[in-house]
């Protein structure tokens, strides 16, 4: 029997149509994270801006398809527009899938040929990260004009935003059923996108993973002392801390999804499909909550809402 969806008085937008992108599948995932961020936004402790697009970057890609990157969508000039979606403040500057960001406010970004030739993962990571919190500093302050390369000409444009909850995401071509939260994105792999029967389950998975980001769980774990991989992460203290924000992360997250409208009765289904597969430690070992504990939370969390007053 499903468990009764409480429902606001003002109808959730439904989530923005894709105005350009060079792929689907991110599309459709930068489309739920959106609306999860924008209709959320009065459960954040701050905002960020948003504008309704994605980025891509030459070093991203492998070795052999940077040539291949860099002639068709000039890659080694700047981020990459991969996604565009429409009815958001990206798409109202006119900013398209394929334009190559060149300027903010008449500064020049590095270009992505630079940020490539880093060998390091982690040292390109946070530079890339650092070329697209430049647009976001700059977007708290207004209006920005921005410059950008389309089909080998300059052109420019004024791009606003939008607050809403700290919504960034990127999907990883991986065979890995996973998602996870680094503090500063949320990662979805391609194969757990193909693992999610709807949009349903997968706004459950963002909206946890968003969850982890907005309430900065990565950082207070890092405080703490917890490590964010290997053994020692589930022993000890180490283990209950982290158990902890997985509690705090499945609790609001069920919130995000129901505020954006997404059937939260999707959760427990997914949680059953995806634990009875892929999760299969005794709960010694564990740092996140069981099955039977993940659908107690879930089931507290749309009680709790089917009793609380109609949200706007």
């Amino acid at each position: 029997m499903s468990l009764p969806v409480p429902q606001a008085q003002a109808q959730p937008l439904p989530a923005p149509l894709v105005a350009s992108t060079l792929r689907e599948s991110d599309a459709r995932v930068a489309a739920i994270a959106y609306r999860l961020a924008r209709m959320g936004k009065a459960l954040c402790p701050e905002t960020h801006p948003l504008t309704g697009m994605l980025f891509h970057h030459l070093a991203e890609y492998g070795l052999a398809d940077r040539a291949l990157m860099i002639e068709r969508y000039a890659l080694n000039r700047g981020p990459g527009i991969l996604t565009v979606l429409a009815d958001t403040p990206a798409a109202r500057a006119g900013l398209k899938a394929g334009d190559v960001l060149l300027t903010i406010g008449g500064q020049p970004l590095t270009s992505g040929a630079v940020i490539a030739a880093e060998a390091k993962r982690t040292v390109w990571r946070k530079r890339v990260e650092a070329e697209e919190a430049r647009l976001e500093a700059a977007l708290r302050q207004g209006p920005v004009p921005l410059k950008v390369l389309r089909a080998g000409q300059s052109i420019e444009v004024t791009l606003d935003s939008e607050p809403g909850c700290y919504g960034k995401v990127r999907l990883a071509r991986s065979t890995q059923v996973n998602a996870f939260a680094s503090g500063s994105t949320v990662i979805m792999t391609t194969a757990m996108l193909d693992f999610l029967k709807s949009d349903d389950e997968v706004a459950v998975v963002l909206g946890h993973e968003l969850s982890h980001n907005i309430l900065k769980h990565p950082d207070l774990l890092d405080d703490q002392g917890v490590p964010r991989k290997g053994i020692f992460r589930g022993i000890g203290k180490n283990a209950s801390r982290v158990w902890k924000t997985e509690e705090e992360a499945d609790r609001f997250g069920i919130r995000l999804v129901w505020r954006a409208g997404y059937d939260v009765n999707a959760a427990i289904p997914f949680w059953r499909r995806y634990l009875g597969r892929y999760d299969a430690l005794p709960q010694i070992f564990r740092t996140h909550p069981s099955l039977s504990v993940r659908e107690r939370i879930t089931r507290e969390e749309i009680a709790a809402l089917a009793q609380a007053a109609p949200t706007p």
